[in-house]
């Protein structure tokens, strides 16, 4: 199988790709990777011209560039490392750039599956309970019918079902209460749908909060919501961190840290998102990952493991016979 990797465009050092992309090689040996960026920038970190094949691109989409405007940007790296998928050179494709552009360019390039309206933009999330929970939509969508609510959930399904071995996965749909009779019109009706969908292991309404604990393994929303709860969940880990990490200055603090530095690297592992950290735009006729923006090799490790896990359980195919 073949990857397209797009090493450019993103906050971290190419290195840290390239590094990653020469260690996944080296442990799958049925996997080729095609690196596409700047031919002489990328030729600089290799050890030899003939260690990856390399699509050269003179153009590169920044973080600041707007989804709209990269539809030309035609020689960029991220265009052509989608290109490549979507003219069967490659089997799947992984960017650390912009998210938005990403996301607009997949969609653009790269047919939807049949029967499927809307794709999403998955991520995993780590939980409480260590099993994890995959979160669609968190930006692909601003506005979906119910309809494509139960789509997602069904998709969800099968990748959590293929990928991370869990038989009957919980599904959720995230919203202001657990009741029926709670939230916007379109969330009622898609319960309701779900709720006749005897081949899904749905639970019902899910808060935001009951999110980090672990209560459903898929959780179902809009990309407006799904895009607010993903960021809310960043920021609270961040400021977590920050708060620990300024007390610990403080005078004598760093006596408490001696008693519970083991706990905290236990807590630290559990919620470490680098073991897990690509996003699958799911629901489209090809594969299409994306990584963290400041990725490191470990990210981008996790993610080509993330991506071969998705074409060797045949993810795709088992997609496309739920709605057939």
């Amino acid at each position: 199988m073949t990857f397209s990797v797009d090493v450019m465009g993103f906050e971290n050092d190419i290195s840290e790709a390239i590094k990653a992309c020469r260690k996944f090689v080296s442990k799958n040996k049925d996997v080729k990777i095609i690196l596409v960026g700047n031919k002489q920038e990328i030729l600089s970190h290799l050890k030899n011209e003939e260690e990856f094949e390399i699509e050269d691109a003179s153009d590169v989409i920044k973080m600041t560039d707007d989804p709209i405007s990269v539809r030309n940007k035609k020689d960029s790296s991220m265009y052509k490392a989608i290109e490549l998928v979507k003219d069967d050179k490659a089997h799947a494709v992984l960017s650390a750039g912009n998210t938005a552009c990403y996301v607009f360019l997949t969609h653009l390039l790269l047919k939807k599956l049949n029967k499927i309206s809307k794709a999403g933009f998955m991520p995993f999330i780590p939980t409480r309970n260590n099993v994890g929970l995959n979160i669609l939509d968190v930006g692909a969508n601003k506005e979906v019918s119910p309809i494509d609510l139960v789509n997602f959930a069904i998709m969800g399904n099968v990748y959590v079902k293929e990928t991370r071995n869990i038989e009957n996965p919980k599904i959720g749909l995230i919203n202001i209460g657990t009741e029926d009779n709670k939230g916007l019109d379109y969330l009622i009706e898609a319960n309701k749908m779900l709720k006749e969908n005897k081949q899904l292991n749905y639970v019902g309404f899910i808060e935001p909060r009951n999110l980090i604990e672990g209560e459903v393994d898929i959780a179902v929303a809009d990309g407006f919501v799904g895009n607010i709860v993903l960021k809310t969940l960043e920021g609270t880990s961040k400021t977590i961190s920050r708060s620990l990490k300024d007390q610990y200055k403080k005078p004598w603090n760093w006596l408490g840290l001696l008693f519970s530095i083991f706990a905290l690297k236990k807590i630290k592992k559990k919620f470490n998102y680098k073991n897990n950290a690509g996003a699958f735009v799911i629901g489209l006729s090809k594969i299409a990952f994306k990584t963290h923006g400041n990725a490191d090799f470990k990210q981008f490790y996790s993610s080509l493991r993330m991506m071969k896990e998705t074409i060797d359980n045949s993810v795709l195919k088992k997609i496309e016979s739920e709605f057939n």
